[in-house]
């Protein structure tokens, strides 16, 4: 800061004079006059207030000018006071004009206080020039502490919803809490009781470890004893089939089975013929036309089983029964029914929903056998088709599209033969080859005729192939089985289809031919002359067993055609063919 200079007209009034000095004491320290100075007197102890007066300073002039140019105006208005301190008192005394020295002296004290007033306005004026940097400051924190406690008060709220949402999870989890803690005691409880009878098992364990050791070896013994006796099961089941064989050959490879059936109840009024039942396979027949019943002494015939009218179904399936065994065994079967139209063939063969014949019977005795058959360990698969053969032509009963079907020879197997294009499927159980059977039912040719409304006016043949199969023996049995309802002969005089009659009796006819070149063992057996004797070549063979049924009504108008039906199979009766074989195929690659 720049020294104030003393006046030049004051400078030389520095020097100290003898006249101007004025006498104060050593206690009382001389003070500067301000705006209310006051001057004491250190002797008389009395205060004059001299109030100072003040120019006012313009507009841009320093504060330490103007504070000196109103030191030279007081001092030259107003006369210098100097407060003098003695014997505890306050004395004003005014410096005299020419004490320039006290006044100097004065006015260097009142410079040096000015000078640090000035000097602290300064550093209060310098204070207050950062206000406004930290008054931007404090704006900029105040925005920043604004933006921040916004941000607090939404963090706060989500905050305050998590902590109610957490309130409301912490609810549902004491609530869980409380459930598997109910749960925890029960599981607790039910461990201790567990855990009890695992101690009483833990005692058990050694003795029922032991039991174990001794069944072990049984179980091994009897295992032993189990092969030992499949073994002697299989030995004895092939012995078995054997002695059935021979049993079946003593009572010949084709066997007829007569059948006398019932008049129904719209026949009752109608002339029955004169018959006698001998015995079981003997019967006798009389003409009762009242013309010539005195010349007819009646006519006896014998075959394997005479059936009368009152015979059930379930007494005729069991002679046939031991025949499905023999088709099981590996040997093919053939089962006829032959008679004139309305002779009960198709109820012989098929019977009705409550009275199942032949064929039904049949389904059933097979898949009951193959069921115990797997205990002998056999497994059977089962193949089925159904044909017709109308007019000297072959239909395939399981398809309605018209195709072609050829009879042709098997180059494995002599006499073997099979149909081209024919629907073969194979059946898993009874239930499936009952439907089949019902839809070949129904796509059978049937039409009225004189002696039936609902005559078979063709063959049906039923063909059922059984594969077995001995995995541990390495062998194999193939049969058949032929179920056959022939188609019912009918004379040309009361015939209203004369094709079709003729081509039904020239196929019965060939039949009849067959089996009498059988019989007289000659060395051509004519099958090929139709249809039907060519298709039933393999069963009509000497690979075969053959049963026919023939079937006669008991009315007098029917005698005619009964007494025929009845002379073909006394013939048939006496044809022996030579002794069976039974097809069986060993599989010798496992031993190569």
């Amino acid at each position: 800061m720049k020294r104030l200079t003393i006046p030049a007209k004051l400078s030389r009034l520095t020097q100290p004079s003898s006249a101007s000095h004025i006498w104060k004491p050593a206690n009382c320290p001389t003070r500067i006059g301000t705006y209310n100075s006051s001057i004491t007197n250190c002797v008389t102890g009395q205060t004059s207030k001299v109030p100072p007066v003040r120019r006012a300073t313009p507009a841009g002039v320093n504060s330490t000018v103007a504070d000196a140019n109103f030191t030279r105006s007081e001092t030259s208005v107003n006369a210098t006071s100097v407060s003098t301190t003695c014997a505890g008192k306050v004395v004003n005394k005014r410096i005299p004009p020419y004490d320039f020295k006290a006044r100097y002296n004065h006015l260097l004290e009142r410079h040096k206080a000015l000078k640090e007033k000035f000097e602290e306005k300064c550093e209060q004026v310098g204070k207050l020039e950062t206000l406004p940097e930290q008054f931007k400051e404090v704006q900029s924190h105040l925005a920043s502490t604004t933006e921040e406690l916004k941000n607090t008060k939404t963090e706060k709220e989500y905050l305050q919803r998590q902590v109610k949402s957490q309130q409301q999870n912490i609810e549902l989890l004491t609530d869980s809490l409380t459930s598997i803690t109910g749960e925890f005691e029960k599981l607790k409880r039910a461990y201790k009781k567990l855990q009890r009878e695992h101690d009483e098992l833990s005692i058990e364990v050694p003795k029922v470890r032991e039991q174990s050791a001794d069944l072990v070896d049984k179980n091994f013994k009897l295992m032993e004893s189990i092969a030992i006796c499949k073994e002697q099961l299989f030995r004895s089941n092939v012995e078995r089939k054997e002695l059935h064989n021979a049993v079946m050959d003593s009572h010949g490879n084709i066997r007829i089975f007569c059948r006398v059936r019932p008049p129904l109840d719209f026949e009752r009024h109608k002339l029955l013929c004169g018959w006698n039942y001998v015995d079981e396979s003997t019967l006798e027949i009389f003409n009762c036309d009242p013309l010539i019943k005195a010349k007819n002494k009646g006519h006896s015939f014998s075959f394997d089983q005479v059936f009368h009218q009152s015979s059930k179904q379930e007494d005729i399936f069991q002679l046939v029964a031991p025949l499905i065994q023999s088709a099981l065994d590996g040997y093919n079967v053939c089962v006829f029914a032959y008679g004139q139209t309305g002779s009960g063939k198709t109820f012989t063969m098929d019977g009705t929903i409550g009275n199942p014949g032949v064929i039904l019977r049949t389904i059933d005795l097979l898949f009951d056998s193959i069921k115990a058959y797997r205990n002998l360990g056999w497994q059977y698969q089962i193949k089925v088709q159904f044909l017709e053969i109308y007019n000297e032509v072959l239909y395939d009963l399981l398809d309605n599209e018209p195709k072609e079907l050829e009879i042709r020879m098997t180059r494995s197997e002599k006499n073997g033969i099979y149909i081209s294009n024919i629907t073969q499927e194979t059946v898993e159980n009874a239930d499936r080859l009952r439907q089949l059977m019902r839809i070949a039912k129904m796509n059978r040719a049937t039409a009225a005729t004189a002696g039936n409304e609902r005559s078979s006016r063709s063959h049906a043949i039923t063909n059922i192939e059984l594969i077995g199969s001995h995995a541990e023996k390495h062998c194999t049995s193939i049969g058949s089985i032929n179920l056959v309802d022939l188609a019912g002969s009918e004379s040309l005089k009361t015939s209203m289809r004369l094709n079709e009659t003729k081509n039904i009796n020239r196929s019965l006819s060939e039949l009849t031919n067959v089996i009498l070149a059988l019989l007289q063992k000659q060395d051509h057996i004519p099958y090929r002359n139709s249809k039907l004797t060519h298709l039933l070549m393999p069963s009509l063979g000497g690979h075969s067993k053959t049963l026919l049924f023939i079937n006669v009504a008991p009315f007098q108008d029917c005698f005619n055609e009964s007494l025929k039906s009845l002379r073909f199979a006394a013939s048939v009766n006496q044809c022996k063919i030579a002794k069976a074989r039974r097809v069986r195929i060993l599989n010798t690659s496992n031993f190569q």
